[in-house]
C-alpha cells in the first residue's frame, strides 16, 4: 500500500501497472481557486476596471489643475504696471505698481486698491480689431 502525500509525487515502480487515481486534493489556503465557468475572477468582481475607474479621474483632474496653475503663473510673471486687467471679482483696472504677491490696481481716477496676484483673471484686451474693421469697411464706402 502506498502513503499519498500532496506535496510529493507519486511513482509506479515498473510492472506495477497503473496508478492508483488520486484523491481529490483540497486547495491551499494560497492557491487561487478557479470557478466552474472558467472566469478565474479570484474574488475580483470587474478584475483591473475597478482600479481604471478610480485612476483615470484622478489623473485627468492632475492634469487640468497643473495646466491651470502653470497657466496663471506665467500670467502673474507677464504683469507690468500700465496693463490694463480683470479681477476675479470683476474689477477692470490699470496696474500701478506690482510687487511679489500682491499689485496696486487703479480702478477710477484716484482710486487705487491692493489685490492679490493670484486674483487677476487676466489682461483685458479691447476690441481694437473690431474697430479697425469698421474704419476700414467706412473707408471703402467713400
Amino acid at each position: 500500500m502506498t502513503t499519498l502525500f500532496l506535496s510529493q509525487p507519486t511513482t509506479v515502480s515498473p510492472g506495477q501497472g497503473a496508478p492508483p487515481a488520486p484523491a481529490p486534493a483540497q486547495p491551499s489556503q494560497g492557491a487561487p481557486t478557479q470557478t466552474p465557468e472558467g472566469g478565474g475572477g479570484g474574488g475580483q468582481p470587474f478584475g483591473g476596471m475597478t482600479i481604471l475607474f478610480f485612476l483615470l479621474p484622478l489623473l485627468f483632474v492632475f492634469l487640468m489643475t497643473r495646466n491651470q496653475s502653470k497657466k496663471q503663473k506665467e500670467l502673474e510673471a507677464a504683469l507690468k504696471p500700465g496693463d490694463k486687467v480683470v479681477t476675479q471679482s470683476g474689477l477692470i483696472g490699470k496696474l500701478i505698481e506690482v510687487g511679489d504677491r500682491t499689485v496696486k490696481l487703479e480702478i477710477a481716477p484716484g482710486v487705487n486698491v491692493q489685490v492679490l496676484k493670484a486674483a487677476i483673471q487676466g489682461v483685458d484686451g479691447e476690441p481694437k480689431p473690431a474697430a479697425e474693421a469698421k474704419d476700414k469697411a467706412q473707408e471703402k464706402k467713400a
